[in-house]
């Protein structure tokens, strides 16, 4: 005697529990990255891809808390900051000038800086945090 047996159906899984996982993975991975911006940019603008001409380096100027300019490190005063602004723009008028003010300094000596600059003729001033003024303790 022969017995019949009954077929097994393949059981039907639905996508919602799936869809509702990765979701779920997704708000995990999103909630859980760090979404902190660094304000540092590059300094230098990109380079030509072969061509004679290149990017000259830019200019750092630095600004202590107690009102001292420095031009790539060496001290200098507010009329060799013009002078050497004017020069320099009038041989590329693409030079770029870093100002990097000391946590401390105050706003209206960093404007002052910055409009003798624009007045000498530089173009391309970027404002950046003073990489060796940053308390540790921010982060």
């Amino acid at each position: 005697m022969q017995l019949a047996r009954r077929q097994r159906r393949a059981g039907f899984m639905g996508l919602t529990p799936l869809i509702d996982m990765i979701f779920l993975l997704l708000l995990f991975f999103l909630l859980g990255s760090d979404f902190v911006t660094y304000g540092q940019s590059r300094l230098a603008p990109p380079r030509g891809t072969g061509g004679e001409t290149s990017a000259a380096p830019p200019v750092v100027i630095t600004l202590s808390a107690d009102g001292a300019l420095s031009w790539n490190g060496a001290r200098v005063d507010a009329a060799f900051l013009r002078r050497e602004t004017a020069k320099l723009t009038a041989l590329n008028d693409e030079q770029m000038m870093v100002l990097m003010p000391a946590g401390s300094a105050n706003v209206q000596q960093v404007t002052t800086i910055m409009d003798a600059l624009q007045a000498s003729g530089a173009q391309s001033i970027t404002l950046e945090r003073d990489v060796f003024d940053i308390d540790l303790a921010d982060f």
